[in-house]
């Protein structure tokens, strides 16, 4: 049985709800690189499980143009990037502003899923989303500098 896409992305918001504080906590104890190997723990023990899947993946990924393997592997660079930068911002507030700041997000996914892949999400209503977003972004701001 598999969850319907909204139930799976409401369940990510709550484990991310919870994420973050335990992030703040723990950004306060150890170095933010501890706090990103911690990220990766859970995946790196579940690796074993996921050999032959690793192993497909792997030889379909030498096959890729140069391009879209680069594309691939920019999702370690870009992981990384994110996770250290949202640290920073917990670390110098806290982890309510900086996830309501960073909720922003998904007007770059849109953003960059037109820029880089010729994606065409965006319509009347997702502009004026992405505006309040960002207005709302100013706000905070604004009022937490």
């Amino acid at each position: 049985m598999r969850l319907p896409w909204y139930i799976a992305a409401l369940g990510a918001a709550l484990v991310w709800g919870l994420h973050y504080p335990l992030i703040d906590r723990a950004l306060k104890h150890i170095s933010a690189f501890s706090v990103l190997f911690l990220t990766a723990v859970g995946v790196i023990a579940l690796a074993p499980f996921y050999y032959q899947r690793l192993a497909l993946d792997y030889a379909t990924l030498k096959t890729l143009p140069g391009g879209a393997r680069l594309q691939v592997l920019a999702i370690a660079l870009t992981s990384v990037a994110g996770s250290l930068l949202l640290f920073v911002s917990i670390q110098d507030k806290n982890a309510t502003l900086a996830s309501l700041i960073e909720i922003s997000y998904p007007l770059f996914v849109a953003l960059f899923a037109y820029a880089v892949f010729g994606e065409r999400a965006l319509t009347p209503g997702v502009l004026a989303g992405g505006v309040l977003i960002f207005a709302g972004v100013a706000l905070i701001v604004a009022r937490n500098p």
